[in-house]
């Protein structure tokens, strides 16, 4: 059984990888355009906002698919519980009012090094995303 949630939560980071990657060049790839120095910055602050929201629905896409992972396998009954316990988990707060049976709780564990990796590789993007705003800002 080990065996089995090793490679069914080894496959969910791997789609939630893919998920995020896609976000990532999504945002990369959309047209940038020179935000005017010293001004705008209104402006600034909505390019960041946007970024933290975008990256933020990727969260949610990864966490949404965890949920219907773990429905699917009746690790958990109901969509919202299986929701809830994938955003609690994957963010690793962890309230730990909805726990898997001995059965699947090893996804548990998975899906919360998921989120942490995720959430710093958000973290990541969204500083970077800070400094080129800003940094063009400085000039």
């Amino acid at each position: 059984m080990i065996l089995h949630q090793l490679a069914i939560g080894a496959g969910a980071i791997a789609v939630s990888v893919i998920i995020h990657a896609s976000f990532m060049l999504a945002a990369a790839a959309m047209p940038k355009r020179e935000l005017p120095p010293r001004r705008g910055l209104l402006r600034k602050g909505l390019v960041i906002i946007a970024v933290v929201l975008w990256f933020f629905l990727s969260i949610c896409v990864q966490c949404w698919v965890w949920a219907m992972l773990l429905l699917s396998l009746g690790a958990l009954g109901s969509l919202e519980a299986a929701l809830y316990f994938s955003t609690v988990t994957f963010t690793t707060l962890g309230y730990g009012d909805i726990v898997l049976g001995e059965d699947w709780r090893l996804l548990g564990a998975f899906a919360a090094a998921n989120g942490t990796i995720i959430i710093g590789w958000t973290t990541a993007m969204v500083f970077l995303a800070v400094q080129r705003v800003y940094e063009i800002h400085a000039r």
